[in-house]
């Protein structure tokens, strides 16, 4: 016997495309004909050298599952999220305090930037702002420009199952305790996202190399609300088939990482930026008191599926199973294997059913 653990959502979709114990058992099965899927390896700076610090904490928060918060960051203030599990991705929204209708503009970051924006980069505001908001000063994240955030039309249109847990319906819910309307979200800075290109040019997303305590932090560059949630995909290698819960810290800037997010702005425009004109209008945003999170789809209820096998599928199971990503983790290896299978044999193995 070997147990298949999932949350109640996967339990679902699976059943949806056939019976768990017959996708289990042919996804062991063919993992002997291709050798054991590995990571691929990013560079990063040692998390040591990043874990001690001297500044002033403000604000920490541990973000569960299928959740967000909207956090006021002032400027010259440290805004950090931190891997606690690892393999977590985190969609970001970023709004000016000052003015809801200035926010962070991935588009114009990602021209400015590049798609993957890192130590010494800025995250750039929309028009007519146009302005850096946020200097990224430090970390051991990958970043995504490309992919926009996870839906309920993804998640129909692809894989047949709306309700669920998705980054659009948590980010509206935790923007909404400072008044912003669905309407109001924008493209997502997606942190811990690790992408690449295909074969034919097109951007692709691999499986998640986010390491326990890995990070990523910004320096505001004026006053912003930060809303980052736990992206709510658990069906794909965006996040490993999994949702797991991250750290959110504000902290007090000291003068070096004032000086590295200035350094980080004068590269960014090399010849300088355009005289800014005041927008009339300005919607200044602030914390509704009564606001009490209401987060849809949650609780996540575990739905372990217990499936016999021989043990020469056994055996397959501990040869093929990522080991590079997922060391001892078992539970993680075979959920990775058996969600990979049947996603990417998702139409012929309903048809067959």
């Amino acid at each position: 016997m070997i147990t298949l653990r999932l949350n109640h959502q996967q339990h679902d979709f699976l059943q949806s495309v056939g019976d768990i114990g017959d996708l289990v058992r042919a996804a062991l099965q063919s993992s002997a004909a291709v050798p054991p899927s590995r990571s691929n390896p990013v560079s990063r700076t040692p998390v040591s050298a990043h874990t001690s610090f001297s500044r002033t904490p403000v604000a920490a928060h541990v973000l569960e599952p299928g959740t967000g918060k909207a956090v006021e960051v002032r400027a010259g203030q440290i805004f950090r999220v931190t891997q606690i599990e690892g393999h977590q991705c985190v969609d970001l929204n970023v709004f000016a305090l000052g003015d809801r209708r200035e926010r962070l503009h991935c588009g114009r970051t990602r021209g400015m930037q590049g798609r993957h924006p890192g130590p010494g980069d800025v995250l750039w505001s929309n028009a007519p702002w146009e302005r850096p908001i946020m200097a990224i000063i430090g970390g051991t994240a990958t970043t995504d420009t490309q992919f926009p955030f996870c839906s309920r039309l993804i998640y129909s249109a692809f894989f047949g199952r709306a309700g669920r847990t998705n980054c659009q319906e948590i980010q509206n819910e935790a923007q909404r305790e400072y008044g912003l309307d669905p309407w109001d979200i924008h493209e997502s800075l997606n942190l811990f996202m690790h992408t690449a290109t295909g074969p034919d040019g097109e951007p692709v997303i691999r499986r998640n190399v986010a390491r326990p305590g890995d990070y990523i932090e910004f320096v505001a560059l004026l006053d912003v609300l930060v809303v980052p949630n736990v992206c709510g995909d658990d069906l794909t290698n965006c996040s490993n088939f999994g949702m797991r819960p991250v750290r959110v810290t504000v902290e007090e800037g000291r003068p070096a990482d004032l000086a590295e997010a200035g350094s980080a702005v004068q590269r960014s425009v090399v010849l300088g930026l355009p005289d800014r004109h005041e927008v009339p209008g300005a919607r200044p945003l602030r914390r509704d008191p009564t606001y009490e999170a209401d987060f849809p789809y949650l609780p996540l209820r575990p739905a372990d599926v217990r499936v016999e096998v021989a043990p020469d599928l056994i055996d397959r199971f501990h040869r093929a199973r990522n080991t590079d990503l997922y060391g001892d983790d078992e539970d993680a290896a075979l959920r990775d294997l058996t969600m990979s299978w049947a996603i990417e044999r998702l139409g012929a193995f309903a048809g067959n059913a």
